[in-house]
């Protein structure tokens, strides 16, 4: 199989972890900075500062798009229009309009379409949905989620990532509205949030508290920010990816009639049977999931794609559902209202 990378923040470790898989040839690379060509020299493979000409030169099998998401829509056609199979990181666009004409493009010249949620791989994501899956805590009535940390000051050098289509709404909030959905199978109908730049007066949002209506009953509040000094994401508690300091804690909490639950630590709360109230002791089970890394597991479901024809785990249909929560949360903030999704 061979394989293009486009985009070397993100790509970095697609690219990697494709060198060590057998009958995976790492064609090429594209990246137009300092850090590409340092990466690429790293990897052993040609870089390209244009992705078009990647593409337009390259004989390829599959492609790993992790480019800005402006930038996804074109790219996503130019690997059609060449029978490339594609696997594109989230979200799986800027907007729903470049998200559907993705969707079209890839069904018109019949490529696969993987969208990178890629924490649907990891084995603590997958171990939590089958517990709520299995009502040991009750019917689910409420969540409450975080993501707070502080990102290095040279993350933010990067235009993109300071003025419209970036901010952590789009960049890090789909990650858990994505994770939420796999997770639960809610259907988000209705958000309310608010945004604020105080931190960095920057053009997009650096923190925002939002609220979350489901079909099915159940809200979740959801507080969001890239600028604080705090150990509660996904990113640091699950300890998923070596690249950040792995710290003890939850960010996740599941609230049901029977019991809850901490995520990523799976602290369960009961009460033992034929007690209940605040009379009553809770008591405490903690439970232990194995380790995974769930974007090689990602890669290795793509290359498995692009051989053997499965189907995506992730669709760009399903993708493209989350990508609206994450607009409506964000024309919610703009407007001060709520917004139906």
């Amino acid at each position: 199989m061979k394989l293009a990378v486009l985009g070397l923040n993100h790509g970095y470790k697609f690219a990697q972890d494709s060198k060590q898989i057998a009958n995976v040839e790492l064609v090429a690379v594209a990246g137009n900075d300092e850090l590409a060509k340092q990466r690429a020299e790293l990897l052993g493979a040609p870089l390209f500062v244009d992705y078009r000409e990647l593409l337009e030169t390259c004989d390829l099998d599959g492609a790993i798009i992790t480019l800005p998401n402006h930038l996804h829509e074109e790219a996503v056609r130019l690997c059609a229009e060449k029978g490339i199979h594609v696997l594109v990181e989230k979200p799986i666009a800027a907007t729903v309009a470049d998200g559907e004409a993705i969707i079209r493009v890839a069904r018109k010249h019949g490529i696969h379409l993987l969208v990178g949620h890629h924490r649907r791989f990891s084995s603590k994501v997958r171990k939590l949905k089958e517990m709520l899956a299995s009502g040991v805590i009750g019917d689910l009535v409420g969540i409450n989620m975080m993501f707070t940390l502080a990102k290095d000051h040279t993350y933010f050098t990067e235009n993109w990532r300071v003025t419209k289509g970036g901010g952590p709404l789009l960049i890090n909030a789909v990650h858990d509205i994505d994770t939420i959905r796999f997770m639960t199978g809610l259907t988000i109908e209705r958000v309310y949030a608010s945004s604020q730049n105080l931190i960095r007066k920057n053009e997009v949002e650096d923190t925002a508290s939002i609220l979350i209506e489901t079909a099915e009953g159940p809200t979740i509040n959801y507080f969001v920010s890239d600028g604080v000094p705090a150990p509660w994401s996904y990113e640091l508690t699950t300890g998923e990816n070596p690249k950040y300091a792995h710290a003890k804690g939850d960010c996740y909490y599941f609230f049901g009639t029977k019991g809850s639950i901490a995520f990523p630590s799976f602290t369960v709360y009961t009460y033992v049977e034929d007690q209940y109230g605040w009379d009553h002791p809770l008591q405490l089970e903690k439970m232990n999931v194995q380790d995974n890394d769930p974007m090689t597991a990602e890669l290795l479901h793509f290359i498995d794609i692009v051989k053997s024809g499965a189907s995506p785990f992730v669709t760009g249909a399903d993708a493209l559902e989350t990508l609206k929560v994450i607009l409506a949360i964000k024309r919610s903030a703009e407007e001060r209202r709520i917004v139906e999704i």
